[in-house]
């Protein structure tokens, strides 16, 4: 088959060439329908650029067009179509003359999914809704596989969408809507580009905003607000703080690079002992004893605001737990909250704040 195929196309002057170079022309002509554009699916197309360029970095970079085509199977002018597109919904694609030939720009993220284009900010988003889930989660399955609750909810979702459909099988609370989310892309890039920033804050006990030069560090998520935390080059701080994304005024700028973050500095070991959000400046590490009314120790024991924590006493009386924590503003408003169902036993600097807290609230009521 193969020699009549050849032998009909070249048949013209095939008795006028040598048989070697008859199959020379037979080669090409196989090599080139192999690599002849092929009736694919633009999100294919797109995916099959997209996995090329992701896979080479550094000098290996730069892909020319021919080459790239050749890879792809399509056309040069149907190449160049979809690397318009692409860049066109965020794709990072940069040419480069010296080289004559297209690469994906450094420290830029881009995704093909089904038939979506996910450009760097989708990118981002989707990273922090992943990272929220997972802190969720926590490693110990307490809600489940992931993966399946996802699939579970989406297939609900459809019925949803169906004008027919009605009664709901899930529900969730509505959350309230946060001014803060529009900065997370933008730290989140400054956290892994290790840049130096600035940004106009507005205290809630101040009437103007003042400017903060700030390394960031981390990202930190408590009581539904987000938080940016790292190095505040205030001279009248000079320490690792965090501010709350939604007091953040205009649009934060980076100014800089910061690469002096101590080596031996972990943002989970700056959480790991306390509740909340704030870090006193001098706050040490210390025993607190806790009594919770035997009701009350069993909620505490369904679901901790603090862990770990050690139970010295166990009764149909009170539960009695010690936490290895630093002591805190949110500490002091965490405990007023179950009012009479626990008692502080120590240290005695927390007992003191805590009486001085509950009298202010009953002077608040006009209690004597």
């Amino acid at each position: 088959m193969t020699q009549l195929l050849d032998k009909n196309l070249f048949g013209h002057f095939y008795g006028n060439l040598p048989s070697d170079t008859v199959q020379n022309y037979v080669k090409f002509y196989h090599a080139g329908k192999s690599n002849m554009p092929k009736d694919t699916l633009p999100t294919d197309r797109y995916r099959r650029i997209h996995d090329i360029f992701s896979r080479r970095r550094g000098q290996r970079s730069v892909v020319r067009l021919q080459d790239l085509a050749g890879q792809v199977g399509i056309s040069l002018r149907q190449l160049n179509d979809d690397i318009k597109y692409m860049r066109d919904q965020g794709a990072p694609l940069e040419y480069v003359p010296a080289l004559r030939g297209w690469r994906y720009k450094e420290g830029h993220d881009f995704i093909v999914l089904e038939d979506q284009l996910l450009n760097d900010e989708d990118v981002k988003s989707l990273r922090i809704a992943m990272e929220t889930f997972n802190r969720i989660n926590n490693g110990s399955k307490a809600l489940g596989d992931l993966p399946e609750v996802f699939r579970r909810i989406y297939k609900a979702s459809r019925k949803w969408t169906q004008p027919d459909s009605y009664q709901k099988a899930i529900y969730f609370d509505p959350l309230p809507h946060y001014e803060g989310a529009k900065h997370l892309t933008f730290f989140l890039k400054a956290i892994e580009e290790s840049r130096r920033v600035e940004f106009h804050y507005l205290a809630f006990h101040a009437d103007q905003p003042k400017i903060v030069v700030f390394d960031p560090w981390f990202l930190r998520h408590y009581d539904r607000r987000w938080y940016v935390g790292g190095f505040s080059h205030d001279p009248e701080e000079q320490f690792v703080r965090v501010f709350p994304l939604e007091r953040i005024e205009d649009g934060p700028q980076v100014i800089g690079y910061c690469h002096d973050k101590p080596r031996d500095y972990d943002a989970g070991d700056y959480w790991k002992y306390i509740y909340g959000i704030s870090v006193p400046k001098d706050g040490q590490i210390e025993p607190v004893v806790l009594a919770f009314t035997a009701l009350q120790g069993k909620y505490f024991r369904s679901s901790p605001f603090f862990e770990p924590y050690a139970i010295l006493e166990s009764n149909a009386a009170q539960l009695v737990v010690r936490l290895e924590i630093i002591v805190n503003n949110e500490l002091v408003q965490k405990l007023a909250s179950y009012g009479k169902d626990v008692q502080v036993r120590a240290p005695e600097h927390l007992v003191r704040a805590m009486k001085r807290f509950l009298e202010a609230a009953r002077e608040g009521y006009g209690v004597e």
